[in-house]
């Protein structure tokens, strides 16, 4: 584990706090991590780049969020899970999310 404090936090100018569309952030650290076989840096999907996302592939996901469905408490460590993609449709049906789920979000 590497430790790091925040040195400039820019916030998506589009947040909303409360249903937390635009959810994302750029964080400058006080200084850089040095990779390891413990800690790579991140890949992101980028279409322009020829990078699509599609439910066929597993991902990886990190943040500082919530680790249970009633915990209402941010972690104090990044966290990271491999997930897949479900369909949006599927992910707002009232069995799952019932609409809360925006179409410029993944589920």
């Amino acid at each position: 584990a590497q430790v790091r404090q925040i040195k400039k936090l820019v916030c998506h100018e589009n947040y909303q706090r409360h249903d937390m569309s635009n959810d994302i952030a750029l964080l400058e650290l006080s200084e850089p991590v040095q990779c390891s076989p413990y800690i790579q840096l991140a890949c992101v999907a980028d279409p322009i780049l020829g990078v699509p996302v599609s439910q066929e592939h597993d991902y990886w996901v990190a943040g500082w969020g919530a680790t249970t469905a009633s915990d209402k408490t941010p972690s104090d460590h990044l966290q990271e899970a491999k997930v897949q993609l479900i369909n949006i449709q599927l992910c707002n049906s009232t069995f799952w999310y019932s609409g809360k789920i925006h179409t410029h979000n993944l589920c």
